[in-house]
């Protein structure tokens, strides 16, 4: 029965064994399911993300678009406030380039909210599936640790039955002990062959059972126990990876939950933004509002203007073609005066151009002199070396006479006695040597220094030649800038002249329109020429010149030339007095500029 028994036990544990297998399966599945529910909730949180980012810049656009708008805005309105005379048509233009722009920006603001409320739902729909994910990896998470602490239990009735299989084993070999004991003590007792012969039968079967059933048990009890190692191997590795999966699956969802905080910040962010467009947009529709209005009251204005224009213009016309021929000969000679003008600045920059190059001129001397200065120092210290030189050589003369003398005296000396004094050929060489090598060095230092003071001495006199030609150009240039001066002072009097007479001309004509409400006619001078006459007498004859051109000055390295040419550009002045005689007489001709019932001066 405690056979049986165990039996039984071991049956029941290998069919909860295939149960938990069952188990460890549907929570493998579950994590696969979970693990791709957490990835697709990764990939919609990145499109949420890129969403998110596509709409800013869309926002940001409609931001830059609305400021312009408003920007356009004020500029139509500075724009209009300031120059109410403004052309009406630019004004529409400018509105209608408004309106579309500020359609355009409502345009947009709709898509971003259409996206907005789309990517929300987007949102709200991988929230769902993240908890729904969540749960589902909670609950793989539980149904690992309940299997593992199954098996643990499990382990233990293993160990606890194989612990009561072998008290069985031991009680049986007892048992078998004790019953050959009885045997050995019944066979003893007993003399009956039939009986011993029926002992020996239940002996044998005894024994083949005992050995079947003892290798049965073993054989059974050894392929369960390598099930049950093969079963806590693989639910370790099974931990393991379900452990290793779970916290790759934590921090997954922990950087999941930190995503979905930003994309939470930024759609709140994105919603303070979409406030704060929809109060700008507020902003701009009462811009609009108020510029549609003063639109429409600057239209009335700008009709009413544009009336008093057309008259104004027509009495303007008027005037203009009779002021016209009053304006030709006065831009005639304000041309005359320009041109006089810039032909005086001409030659101011010139002249000073020329006191510049004189001035570098004067440095240039001066730095000649200088140079000659120390040529002549060198030349001084050239001819001391070279008398030194020659005092020198005449020293080794004197010696090599006095040596010559004492070899004279030693050897007529000695050649009383028979012996002979000579000096060596190399000596008597080398001292000839030296003294030719003083003579040529000296002559040379003479000669080097001889030259040098020559060259400098060509330069200070090219030098004076260039500034006293430089001077006389300075007092030409002069005396050209005093007479072109002169002539400018006439020209602007008589420009003076024939301004103050058109002034004179135009508040006679306006004074005479105001009181009459004619447009004016041509001026009638009623001054005698004589006054501008004065002036211009003091002018140049007809054909004078008046224009002093300069060529441009080319500067060589060993020889400066300075060129001047000055050519002379006829001017004829002889027009201003003729101008106010035809202006006369057309006057004279056309219709008089005075009221009815007055008096003709």
């Amino acid at each position: 029965q405690k056979r049986v028994s165990k039996e039984k036990q071991l049956h029941l544990a290998q069919k909860e064994l295939n149960k938990y297998k069952e188990q460890l399966q549907s929570a493998e599945t579950t994590k696969a399911q979970a693990l791709d529910e957490l990835e697709k909730a990764r990939k919609a949180i990145s499109d949420l993300t890129g969403k998110l980012n596509c709409i800013n810049e869309s926002k940001e656009s409609a931001t830059k678009a609305t400021e312009a708008c408003r920007l356009q805005a004020k500029e139509l309105e500075a724009a209009n406030s300031g120059h109410p005379l403004s052309n009406g048509t630019s004004t529409q233009a400018a509105l209608e380039d408004a309106r579309e722009r500020y359609s355009s920006v409502i345009a947009e603001l709709d898509g971003a909210k259409q996206e907005l409320r789309r990517m929300r739902q987007e949102f709200s729909a991988s929230m769902d599936a993240r908890a729904c994910a969540i749960q589902q990896a909670m609950d793989a998470a539980q149904a690992i640790q309940t299997n593992t602490d199954l098996a643990h239990a499990l382990t233990k009735e293993i160990t606890a039955a194989n612990d009561s299989l072998a008290r069985v084993k031991h009680a049986h070999l007892q048992a078998v002990e004790e019953h050959t004991n009885i045997m050995k003590s019944a066979e003893e007792c007993s003399s009956d062959p039939a009986i011993e012969q029926k002992h020996k039968k239940l002996e044998a079967l005894q024994k083949e059972l005992l050995s079947e059933t003892a290798d049965d048990l073993e054989a059974k009890l050894t392929a369960k126990m390598a099930e049950v190692g093969m079963l806590q191997k693989q639910l370790a590795s099974v931990k393991a990876s379900q452990l290793d999966s779970l916290a790759n699956i934590t921090a997954d969802l922990t950087e999941a939950k930190g995503v979905l905080y930003k994309v939470a910040e930024e759609e709140q962010a994105q919603r303070n933004l979409l406030e704060s467009l929809k109060a700008e947009l507020e902003n701009v529709r009462k811009e609009h509002k108020e510029l549609e209005a003063k639109e429409a009251e600057a239209e009335n204005i700008a009709a009413e203007l544009h009336l008093k224009l057309q008259s104004a213009r027509a009495e303007l016309d008027a005037a203009l073609s009779s002021e016209a021929k009053g304006k030709g000969a006065s831009d005639e000679l304000l041309s005359t005066l320009e041109q006089l003008s810039l032909e005086t600045k001409e030659a101011k920059a010139e002249a000073d151009q020329m006191r510049l190059e004189a001035e570098d001129l004067k440095v240039e001397a001066e730095s000649m002199r200088l140079a000659l200065e120390e040529a002549e120092k060198r030349l001084r210290v050239a001819l001391r070396e070279a008398e030194e030189a020659k005092a020198a050589e005449a020293s080794a003369l004197d010696q090599i006479n006095l040596l010559s003398e004492k070899t004279k005296a030693a050897r007529a000396s000695t050649s009383e006695h028979g012996a002979n004094i000579t000096i060596s050929k190399e000596e008597y060489d080398s001292l000839n040597g030296k003294v030719n090598d003083a003579d040529s060095l000296a002559g040379m230092k003479v000669a080097a220094a001889l030259a040098q003071v020559e060259a400098v001495k060509a330069s200070e006199k090219e030098a004076l030649q260039k500034l006293e030609s430089i001077r006389k150009e300075m007092e030409d240039t002069e005396v050209a800038t005093n007479e072109a001066i002169r002539r400018a002072q006439m020209a602007d009097a008589a420009r003076k002249a024939v301004e103050g007479e058109l002034k004179r001309w135009r508040e006679r004509e306006q004074k005479k329109w105001a009181a009459a409400e004619l447009p004016p006619q041509a001026p009638v001078i009623q001054n005698k020429p004589d006054d501008v006459s004065k002036v211009l007498a003091a002018a140049p004859a007809p054909g004078a010149t008046a224009k002093v051109r300069w060529s441009e000055k080319t500067v060589s390295s060993n020889n400066r030339k300075i060129e001047r040419s000055s050519t002379l550009k006829k001017i004829t002045l002889s027009s201003f007095s003729g101008i106010f005689h035809k202006k006369k007489t057309q006057a004279e001709v056309g219709m008089p500029s005075y009221l009815p019932g007055e008096k003709v001066m």
